[in-house]
């Protein structure tokens, strides 16, 4: 069903517009022009983007169906020019058994479509505890991202600001990454050297050498002293005063053959003697001394020379701290060492032992080489940087892994078995489709055997009788499934006919296209019916069939096991509004399932007001004296079909419609027709009612009533009444006309049971 109707900004409607909160049965009320056709064009064509600001508001539980709209349009567009109109496809009445095996089919598809409805609600709570499930490991693998997004930025690009994405990219790291695990301060520094460091190569180290053996010199641990074999030699070696000695010998060349130390004069030959003692052999030692000391010295001197740049110079790897450190030290050994080295210059009798710095120098030299394997490695990085960076993405992933690896268990442990669930309900949803499927095959199958076009045609012709439109009538085309209008003789019609037989004829189709469909497979659909002032050009005998075919499928609607599930009416017509509208014994209130709308149009804007019970209304005088005192004044038929209604009802306490069952089923509708009862049980003339004196229709529906009456078994009151009528009747010309055509009415009708 529609619920609710908004109609802005189009023709007379203005930017607020209006809402229609719509009942089961809705009435609504408007002159010409006021906005009506508006409506039911916006029910037709919703699409149209002259309807973008309206909107039709479905109730959810019952928006499945077809919606049939009567208008104007409806009219153009099947009553055209051409001469054929597409079929009408109905159901066979003799196929009672097919009927109740479809109608069992149904049943049981609306079993599976409600099992369909539970397993979707259940699929849907499934679904949003799977959602929370993600939501939940989404925000665990976030926190990983934070913490550890300022050193492993690198790899998590792109993804720093996608929660969704970065879980999914844990969940196919988790399934995909073999990676060798590496710790955290491992990651971290290859990070410093892959994404940190210079792109630029960095030359090696050079070695460092230093030969240690110029601290071990032998001529550092001799004794050097003069010749042994002279006299001398012993006193000089006893008391252990050679370099004192020696320190004399080189200044006796300056004291004239005085002592240096007690300036007495020395013995005669004792120069001599020291000259011998010092001879060429100790001037040889001395001389190694002092060229060994210089090579010491100056080696050393230039080892701290080439390498100070370990200390200068900015060499990555290589910690400066520690090496100036070794060195200071090795600095100060090699003084202490030259210290040691001058003494055994003015002391050439000591023997003297060098501190080495080898130990030192073995320490630089293996920071030195720590720091070339990692210049070597960085050169390598940087000749395969790529590989060296998507390596390094994928260990540093791999270690996200094993550290999100309790919380990615969980999920998926947790996914699984909810998954299992969920994957269960789409499987037996899918299973519920399929027998839903294979039900309304079936049901489409046994329509087969079942629709056709020609049920319409008999329908829709035996109307036409019956209302005494004999003179055009529909036939099958030669397109097969569709219709043609035409004569008697089998003549195309369609051009020729008046705009009200057209009107009456295209009702006629409407009304039988909503008891089945243009589609084959559609017959049995649900529908919401708008009809949209269907008595134009109509004179008031159809006028009253109109109404009375209207009321008939106002039954339909109210009826639960009904496929009609709605229907709107729109009119401007008083009479019409009230014929169709009456409830029977409830004055003007409406039914609960009822909602009357009257538009109106102020300043060229459409209005519409919602009233809470029937707002057309009137009052007339009683039936008998109108009949009797103004024959003329209305249809003689509509006169006695209040007579009928007020008698057999309200008086004899029968319900004519009971009676009306015993007539041919041609003739159902004709009697219906003659019964259709307006608001408050009788008429006065109304300015928009077109009145029709049709001999010919009068005499159709005298026979009727006259029938009535027979049947019924109340022909002493009909008698009676024509004799009142009679006599009252008497000397009035007009109402003899009357008198003349009920009596004949009535022999037609007599002859006719003979």
């Amino acid at each position: 069903m529609i619920e609710k109707i908004s109609i802005k900004k189009v023709a007379s409607y203005d930017s607020t517009g209006i809402q229609v909160n719509l009942s089961k049965i809705n009435y609504i009320y408007g002159s010409n022009g006021t906005g009506k056709t508006t409506i039911s064009e916006l029910l037709r064509n919703s699409d149209k983007p002259k309807y973008s600001y309206c909107n039709i508001e479905r109730k959810q539980e019952s928006s499945d169906f077809d919606l049939y709209v009567y208008n104007r349009s409806f009219v153009q567009e099947n009553f055209n020019i051409r001469n054929e109109i597409k079929g009408i496809f109905t159901l066979g009445k003799e196929s009672t058994d097919i009927l109740d095996l479809i109608d069992e089919k149904m049943k049981d598809a609306e079993k599976h479509q409600g099992r369909i409805s539970n397993l979707e609600n259940n699929i849907n709570q499934r679904t949003e505890q799977l959602d929370i499930l993600k939501t939940n490991f989404s925000n665990q693998c976030w926190k990983l991202k934070q913490k550890y997004d300022e050193n492993f930025k690198e790899a998590f690009t792109g993804l720093r600001n996608n929660r969704d994405r970065f879980m999914e990219r844990c969940m196919d790291e988790a399934v995909n990454n073999r990676n060798e695990l590496f710790n955290f301060e491992e990651l971290k520094n290859r990070v410093e050297s892959v994404f940190k460091a210079p792109q630029a190569k960095v030359g090696i180290i050079p070695t460092i050498n230093y030969d240690s053996s110029l601290e071990q010199q032998s001529i550092f641990q001799t004794k050097i002293i003069g010749k042994k074999d002279i006299d001398v030699a012993r006193l000089i070696t006893k008391l252990n005063i050679s370099d004192w000695i020696q320190q004399g010998h080189i200044h006796m060349e300056d004291t004239d053959g005085l002592c240096p130390f007690c300036q007495r004069e020395l013995p005669e030959g004792f120069k001599e003697k020291l000259d011998e003692y010092f001879d060429e052999t100790y001037n040889e030692q001395i001389q190694n001394l002092n060229s060994s000391i210089e090579k010491y010295k100056r080696n050393t001197f230039s080892f701290f020379e080439k390498y100070k740049f370990l200390i200068n110079e900015d060499i990555p790897f290589i910690n400066k701290e520690k090496i100036t450190s070794l060195l200071e030290i090795m600095k100060s050994t090699y003084n202490e060492n030259i210290q040691l080295l001058e003494r055994k210059i003015n002391e050439p009798s000591r023997d003297v032992e060098l501190s080495s710095i080898t130990s030192y120098l073995e320490q630089i030299k293996s920071e030195v080489e720590q720091a070339n394997e990692q210049i070597a490695e960085l050169n390598r990085v940087i000749e395969n940087i790529k590989e060296e960076k998507e390596r390094l993405i994928k260990d540093i992933w791999r270690f996200i892994v094993e550290e999100n690896k309790s919380h990615y268990e969980n999920y998926k442990s947790n996914f699984r078995i909810q998954n299992r669930a969920l994957e269960g309900m789409r499987k037996g949803k899918e299973v519920q489709k399929d027998h839903k499927k294979r039900l309304e095959e079936e049901v489409i199958e046994l329509q087969n055997q079942l629709t056709s076009v020609l049920p319409s045609i008999h329908e829709i012709n035996t109307l036409l009788k019956s209302f005494g439109f004999t003179n055009f009538q529909l036939a099958e085309s030669d397109e097969q499934g569709n219709y043609k209008i035409v004569r008697e003789n089998g003549e195309d019609a369609n051009e020729t006919l008046s705009e009200g037989e057209k009107t009456f004829i295209t009702f006629l189709y409407f009304y039988q296209l909503i008891n089945g469909s243009n589609d084959q497979d559609k017959v049995n659909t649900a529908r919401v019916i708008v009809i949209d002032d269907p008595i134009s050009s109509l004179d008031s005998n159809i006028l009253f069939m109109v109404s009375n075919l209207i009321n008939n499928l106002k039954k339909k609607v109210r009826r639960s096991d009904s496929n009609f599930k709605q229907l709107i009416i729109l009119t401007h017509n008083i009479y019409f509004h009230k014929e169709i509208s009456f409830n029977k014994g409830m004055s003007n209130k409406k039914q609960p399932d009822e909602s009357f709308w009257i538009i109106r149009k102020t300043g060229n804007i459409s209005y519409i007001s919602r009233y809470e019970e029937n707002p057309i209304k009137n009052s007339y005088e009683l039936l008998w004296k109108e009949l009797r005192e103004n024959p003329n004044s209305i249809t003689t038929p509509n006169i006695m079909r209040r007579i009928l209604e007020n008698y057999f009802k309200f008086f004899g306490n029968v319900d004519v419609n009971e009676i009306v069952e015993g007539f041919p089923d041609e003739e159902k509708v004709v009697c219906n027709s003659l019964l259709s009862w307006a608001n408050d049980g009788s008429h006065h003339v109304n300015d928009d009612l077109y009145i029709d004196s049709n001999q010919e229709a009068n005499q159709t529906y005298f026979n009727i009533f006259w029938r009535i009456f027979k049947n019924s078994n109340h022909m002493s009151h009909f008698n009676m009444m024509m004799s009142e009528f009679e006599f009252e009747s008497e000397e009035d010309p007009a109402i003899d006309e009357v008198r003349s055509q009920i009596h004949e009415a009535m022999e037609q009708a007599s002859a006719s049971e003979e």
